[in-house]
């Protein structure tokens, strides 16, 4: 877990960097309405909050040795709705403004430059960074719904200001021709509510890709109130917490860097199921069945507010109830 930490903290770091020598190489260009007109330029200051915020709970994590901490489901979404921007821009510009950009002859080498840094770079590093390491807990599937935030906020004040005549005199030609009344006419409101579904769509799209790596990568949490299988049920008289385990659970957090009160379950090459703590040295108790080690777990659990998280052989999610 630490060292996805380390390659997390490399790629919110990595994003930084291309967003801020994006903005540096837009130079003078760079005005305070360019901020919130621009789509790309408001998701890339999305991206810069969202990374640094990142790359402080990583740093609280190492400092506190909690390397397992899940990020708050504020930020989750936060990070989901600047992923959904980031997916925007890249694939509108490869789509279809990148063209036109590599035709225009008043471009600059600094242009071109920013323009990768803007478009590509950040965004991929970011969307990568989201899917693969945002993904410590749960997240439930309606916070999916939410990842459209900013480009609806984004629609519901550009698309006005481009197209009322007395917005012009600050706010300028409409950023995108495609939000152009006098060009696509009534067609850029019709763009509204496909923008709204595209967003959706990339929403749950991002949303499931990040929680199949959760099940790769972490594996399945169990709430502690969470129904019990027939299996499950037949063994709670025969699984039980006796003092000897009590006793192996308290050497086991003597250790150095024992983890936080997750209960890891996982099968060994012995093919034993263990319960253990995320950092923990060696197992605290070693069954034949993986029931058998959810059962004792669900019961450490709730005697030490304490969470669980099951792992099948390859580290996937086990099988549904």
């Amino acid at each position: 877990m630490k060292l996805r930490k380390v390659f997390s903290l490399v790629i919110n770091l990595a994003a930084i960097i291309f967003s801020m020598v994006g903005f540096i190489l837009v130079g003078k260009d760079l005005t305070p309405i360019a901020f919130v007109k621009y789509f790309t330029l408001v998701t890339n200051t999305l991206i810069i909050i969202c990374s640094l915020i990142s790359c402080g709970y990583i740093v609280d994590g190492f400092i506190k040795k909690e390397n397992d901490k899940p990020i708050h489901g504020f930020f989750y979404v936060m990070k989901l709705i600047t992923s959904v921007g980031a997916l925007i821009t890249f694939l509108t510009v490869v789509c279809y403004l990148q063209h036109t950009v590599y035709r225009d002859p008043s471009v600059t080498v600094a242009g071109h430059a920013n323009n990768i840094m803007h478009h590509y770079l950040a965004p991929l590093s970011f969307i990568l960074g989201f899917i693969f390491f945002d993904n410590e807990k749960k997240y439930d599937w309606r916070l999916a719904f939410f990842g459209i935030t900013v480009l609806v906020i984004y629609m519901a004040y550009a698309i006005p200001f481009s197209n009322i005549a007395s917005c012009k005199s600050w706010w300028g030609d409409a950023p995108y021709v495609f939000m152009d009344y006098n060009v696509v006419k009534v067609w850029v409101f019709a763009l509204v509510p496909g923008f709204i579904l595209v967003g959706i769509g990339f929403s749950f799209l991002l949303w499931f890709l990040n929680r199949i790596m959760y099940l790769i990568f972490v594996g399945d949490e169990i709430k502690q109130d969470e129904p019990e299988t027939k299996e499950e049920k037949a063994l709670e008289a025969k699984v039980q917490v006796t003092e000897a385990d009590e006793a192996a659970i308290a050497e086991v957090l003597k250790q150095p860097r024992s983890g936080s009160r997750i209960y890891h379950i996982s099968r060994r090459e012995d093919k034993m199921w263990q319960v253990k703590f995320a950092n923990g040295q060696r197992a605290i108790k070693l069954f034949n069945t993986q029931a058998e080690a959810i059962v004792f777990a669900k019961k450490l659990a709730k005697s030490q507010l304490g969470s669980i998280r099951v792992h099948s052989v390859q580290g996937r999610i086990r099988k549904a109830h």
